[in-house]
């Protein structure tokens, strides 16, 4: 007679000496003491028998539509040590599944009492049996569920309350738990990984290239991985860990995270401030708008703020690359059209805008208003408090959710205490807003002002940077200023007769450029600036 070995077990199991080794071993003896040839031996780890997951989606599951689409012939013997490595369901479910299983032609068999039940063999004390073993191990496992909950419930009460405990040793790769009682510490090698990891998306790099660097230069990976991966770089940089939070939740096998409670400020050591992170997350959000074109990078800078002067639709990029023309002059062959012209829906502005010619127009226009103190780099003073400002503003953020949530809950339970939580956190709200304008006041201060001259010699080192033979450096500088142009503009139109494009600024100051002739490094443009752009 064929059999097939099943065992289920979970971490807490191997711990306790209920392992998958020592299940196996007595399944197989078993087997062979029966003169039963095993033709298959099926495992599932860690997926919940409580919850049935493993019958539907484990190992134990894909072997009942098995048997049912005929893999295996009926009589086939099912093996498992006990009957609540089967399930721990409750009981009307598990007589089911057991009623369906052997009435599809298995045999279950289990170790313990030396045990079978088969189809049309099932009398009352077998059934009994079943329901009585089912009931037995639901009630373990629910008390168990139970047990867990509580402890869980009252360490995030712990953490809500303000004390200082390690909840798991599950933590982010780069931090270890040390001592008695147990504390954090970062694994400084990996710390300074993550940091970089940040300080290379500032810089323009995206997670391929991140990835990519770090896998030429040899460094070691976190786990077992054979190499860095973008979606890895991806985690650390969504990771609200690296800033010291930690999101508390609970997660039953086989199903999804679920979110507990507030997130905890400063459970883990921070690992990056709070204003490279923002920095970051801002970088991450306007990737999308930094890639076009054939593999270039960062070819549009103007993505997002371009718009048709007719239809008021994007402007969207064409990239053919670089032309040779008869006279030996080499041009770029990209353009900015308006979207709905080229989709044919139904826009007259047919004008190609040669983006070369038309960027370095632009930006000759903005780019000393757009690139202010605080898009070059920061001297210490100036670094601290913009850590300082960040952390003040995630602050204000959380206590606006806060109080958001308390306030619709007093509305729905008119509850005084709510309303008590609700003042307070308003409270909160008002001397954040207030520091936000103290702080700002001194960035500002600290910043200092450099003379128009050595402003202007800046911005022409940043020209020539976006220039740069090396494609790191250019990425870079063209990053930099896509940053700060998109922080100074609200509007870029760009119109056919005459070609012209119309800028205008968050602070309602406003620029037309209007092409004249020429082409290429030849092209002419008239500028007239509204009074006070500069």
């Amino acid at each position: 007679m064929d059999a097939v070995i099943y065992v289920r077990w979970s971490s807490a199991d191997q711990s306790r000496g209920s392992s998958r080794e020592r299940q196996l071993e007595d399944c197989r003896r078993h087997a062979e003491a029966k003169g039963w040839t095993v033709v298959a031996e099926l495992e599932d780890e860690g997926i919940s028998a409580f919850k049935g997951h493993h019958a539907s989606s484990g190992e134990l599951g894909r072997f009942v539509a098995d048997v049912e689409a005929g893999a295996y012939p009926d009589g086939i013997v099912l093996l498992t040590e006990k009957l609540d490595r089967l399930s721990r369901e409750e009981p009307g479910r598990v007589f089911s599944w057991m009623l369906q299983v052997t009435h599809a032609g298995v045999i279950v068999a289990t170790v313990d009492g030396d045990r079978q039940y088969k189809h049309g063999q099932l009398d009352m004390a077998g059934i009994i049996e079943i329901v009585v073993k089912a009931q037995l191990a639901h009630e373990e496992s629910q008390k168990k569920a139970d047990r867990v909950s509580a402890a869980w419930r009252q360490k995030r009460s712990r953490l809500a309350d303000g004390e200082t405990l390690v909840m798991t040793r599950r933590v982010p790769a780069w931090i270890e738990v040390l001592g008695s009682p147990p504390a954090f510490a970062l694994i400084q090698e990996r710390a300074d990984i993550v940091r970089r990891i940040f300080e290379e998306t500032v810089a323009g790099f995206g997670k391929q290239s991140i990835a990519r660097r770090l896998n030429e230069e040899g460094v070691a990976t976190f786990a077992r991985a054979s190499g860095w991966h973008a979606s890895y770089i991806q985690k650390i940089l969504k990771s609200p860990a690296v800033i010291g939070e930690m999101q508390p939740g609970r997660k039953p096998r086989g199903e999804p995270r679920e979110l507990v409670g507030e997130a905890v400020h400063d459970y883990y050591p921070a690992v990056v401030n709070a204003d490279l992170h923002a920095r970051a997350l801002r970088s991450i959000a306007g990737r999308s708008r930094r890639f076009a074109g054939r593999g270039r990078r960062l070819v549009n800078i103007f993505s997002g703020v371009a718009k048709c002067g007719e239809c008021h639709q994007r402007m969207t990029f064409r990239g053919k690359g670089k032309k040779v023309r008869a006279n030996g002059e080499i041009v770029a062959e990209d353009y900015l059209v308006c979207d709905s012209y080229q989709r044919g829906l139904g826009c007259a502005n047919k004008q190609h805008f040669n983006y070369a010619t038309w960027e370095t127009a632009i930006l000759n226009a903005v780019l000393t208003k757009a690139m202010g103190d605080e898009h070059f780099a920061s001297q210490q003073e100036v670094k601290e408090l913009e850590v300082e400002h960040a952390e003040l503003i995630r602050r204000r953020d959380a206590n606006l959710r806060k109080a958001g949530a308390a306030l619709a809950l007093y509305l729905e339970a008119e509850r005084e205490e709510v309303k008590t939580a609700w003042s307070n956190l308003t409270d909160e709200l008002d001397k954040c807003n207030a520091a936000l304008v103290t702080i700002r006041k001194r960035i500002t201060k600290a910043r200092g002002v450099v003379s128009p001259s050595e402003h202007q010699k800046r911005i022409a080192e940043l020209f020539n940077q976006m220039e740069d033979k090396d494609e790191d450096i250019r990425f870079e500088a063209r990053s930099r200023v896509m940053e700060a142009v998109h922080e100074l503009l609200l509007a870029m139109e760009f119109r056919r007769d005459p070609p012209s494009v119309e800028v205008r600024t968050k602070s309602k100051f406003g620029i037309n450029i209007e092409w004249i002739g020429g082409t290429g490094s030849r092209a002419e443009f008239f500028y007239r600036y509204d009074e006070g752009f500069f």
